[in-house]
């Protein structure tokens, strides 16, 4: 295994365990770090595979928590998005993608809490499929906009954590579809060892069971109230290298 096989897979461990225990950020870090080495479309193709197993893996294990009021809804803006981008072909460069990965979430985090969507509500869930899905081919994230819908929903950290990896399961499904099928395009010829995948794989499994213990030992104050900085101090570092890649530094 290649040094930066080896990085790759440690990433994928870590940032599972982190998903476990938060719901999210960890996929924010593992996006940002594949795409900093590889381009944008297989960037997306292997976070995709990675964060598909994690968030499903944590859905399974959680499975009697998942809050299923909406999620047909969910999954009927969902499709919907992906049939829009499927007809614009749209692919991001890399800088607008990392502008997108930190201003999202940074946006979102000043949305004063009354003003949030209830994920219970099936035109919220309807909109919540809709820009959540936009957000993860763009962006190749959504986690920190899905947890704007469920900022009013009366649910305990288990039950976010669950609904939200069920969510995602089906967004990362999605944007595996769209990144390696339907525009696919010659960035996608870089040649990524096929044994890595399957490699990738096991490491989110044990991240994920890693993650799982650590997040019965939190509070539900302290999980969302570490969760709420860990994203806006990683939305400012993807943000700033955004601005730096477009050169907006310099022409000030």
């Amino acid at each position: 295994m290649d040094g930066w096989s080896l990085g790759v897979a440690a990433a994928a461990f870590v940032t599972s365990v982190i998903s476990a225990v938060f719901g999210m950020a960890g996929g924010m870090i593992l996006m940002g770090l594949y795409a900093a080495t590889l381009p944008v479309q297989v960037a997306m193709v292997l976070h995709g595979v990675t964060q598909l197993f994690a968030n499903g893996f944590r859905a399974f294990l959680l499975r009697e928590r998942i809050f299923t009021r909406g999620l047909v809804w969910y999954g009927v803006g969902a499709l919907g998005s992906l049939a829009f981008f499927t007809w614009l072909a749209l692919v991001v460069s890399r800088p607008v993608m990392f502008v997108l990965l930190g201003g999202i979430p940074l946006a979102l985090s000043l949305l004063p809490k009354r003003r949030a969507p209830n994920f219970a509500h099936p035109r919220a869930a309807l909109a919540c499929g809709a820009l959540t899905t936009s957000a993860s081919l763009l962006a190749g994230i959504s986690g920190p906009l899905l947890d704007v819908f469920f900022v009013r929903a009366e649910l305990d950290r288990f039950e976010v954590i669950a609904t939200k990896a069920l969510t995602q399961t089906v967004g990362h499904m999605l944007k595996i579809l769209y990144f390696a099928w339907l525009v696919r395009g010659p960035s996608l010829e870089m040649n990524v060892p096929p044994w890595l995948y399957p490699t990738l794989v096991a490491c989110a499994f044990l991240g994920t069971r890693a993650g799982g213990r650590i997040l019965e030992s939190l509070s539900d104050a302290m999980f969302r109230r570490w969760t709420g900085r860990l994203v806006v101090a990683l939305s400012l570092l993807y943000l700033w290298r955004g601005v730096a890649e477009l050169g907006l530094f310099a022409a000030w």
